[in-house]
């Protein structure tokens, strides 16, 4: 797996593409078919991602940039709602976007979420490039062609799956980030040493202390096996219907109910942070998670410490109503997948509420 992170080659899997490395060559340069028909170019990115990126973005446009059109979304999660993705879809027409124009997305997880939408939409299907340049988008949020926004405060309740003709992880992106940002993956990284299969998850928990303090190896090395581990189940499962997906949604019905819960307190890695504690911990309770593997998992949870939960994140009830309306329920009963040992997992539809209210208790 080593070699494959500096590979400036594609790792195909069916529809999609997925590119990793460091000094990638100009978008043109890595998928010329695609720009030789384009007649518009539209960059999506937000303000922070300008600033910190704009001479990157214009080397990765290539030949292209002069002519690219810049959409910027508000930083964030604030770019993922109805109203934003109506602005971005006008910009579209009133450019003359058509069927032939490609969407760049350049920035976190949340704007590839609302690029990739955009593109799902516009004239029923435009192709469109995920660059993730956040830790978080470049494991998880820019691959296997997830698109959404929320509404109400539930995370990713409207969407499509919309495959990018690419996805480029470039690391020197990663180079840039501030210490807050790379802790902010932790949730996801921690998510992946526990659900990648045998040696992979172990190597991925080896990367996780040297990422998470910048180390541009561990980084690079954590990204392109979470990577590609992400697109090799997207590939299989492409619109989530056969259930091997499923298991990158652990942590994350609890995660996205403490994300709401906390209204801007916690990250979304963070708040992921916490629901796998919580999901762990009521595998636990209902003896899914046997004494057995407890420390194996135990010890990868303990490899990062989130900030504190706040008290908002306690409430049960409203606690409770999140993680009913969660996309990923069954007949209106809350659905965890719980995981049995590291790679393990068990599907677990309507847990009792005495189990699930006591493990809120017990997470203070």
């Amino acid at each position: 797996m080593r070699p494959s992170f500096y590979a400036k080659n594609f790792i195909r899997r069916d529809a999609s593409a997925l590119v990793c490395g460091r000094g990638l060559k100009s978008l043109p340069r890595l998928v010329p078919d695609l720009f030789r028909r384009a007649d518009k170019i539209v960059l999506v990115t937000d303000s922070r991602c300008r600033d910190l990126f704009g001479g990157r973005f214009r080397r990765m446009l290539g030949r292209t940039r002069g002519a690219a059109r810049v959409f910027l979304a508000p930083p964030g999660a604030r770019a993922k709602n109805f109203r934003v993705l109506e602005e971005l879809l006008s910009f579209m027409l009133k450019n003359g976007c058509s069927r032939d124009s490609v969407v760049v997305a350049a920035g976190g997880g949340s704007i590839t979420d609302l690029a990739g939408l955009a593109a799902a939409l516009y004239m029923r299907g435009v192709p469109w490039i995920s660059v993730p340049t956040t830790l978080l988008g470049q494991i998880d949020a820019g691959i296997g062609g997830k698109t959404a926004v929320d509404i109400g405060g539930v995370k990713n309740i409207a969407g499509a799956f919309y495959q990018p003709a690419v996805t480029v992880c470039e690391s020197l992106f990663l180079d840039a980030l501030p210490a807050r940002e790379l802790r902010a993956a932790a949730g996801e990284l921690i998510k992946y040493a526990l659900i990648a299969p045998g040696r992979l998850g172990s190597a991925i928990a080896a990367a996780l202390p040297g990422a998470l303090k910048g180390k541009k190896e561990d980084l690079d090395l954590a990204a392109v096996r979470c990577a590609a581990f992400k697109l090799s189940l997207a590939a299989k499962d492409e619109r989530d219907e056969n259930g091997l997906r499923e298991v990158l949604n652990f942590g994350h019905t609890a995660g996205h109910a403490f994300e709401a819960l906390a209204a801007g307190k916690l990250s979304h890695g963070e708040a992921v942070l916490w629901g796998l504690r919580y999901e762990a911990a009521l595998a636990l309770k209902m003896g899914v998670l046997g004494r057995k593997h407890a420390p194996a998992v135990e010890r990868i949870l303990l490899m990062s410490e989130p900030p504190p939960l706040p008290a908002a994140c306690l409430a049960f009830a409203r606690f409770r109503a999140l993680i009913a309306a969660d996309k990923k329920n069954r007949a209106g009963a809350p659905r965890f997948l719980l995981i049995s040992a590291p790679g393990r997992f068990k599907a677990a539809d309507g847990p009792p509420e005495a189990a699930l209210k006591r493990v809120l208790r017990e997470l203070r």
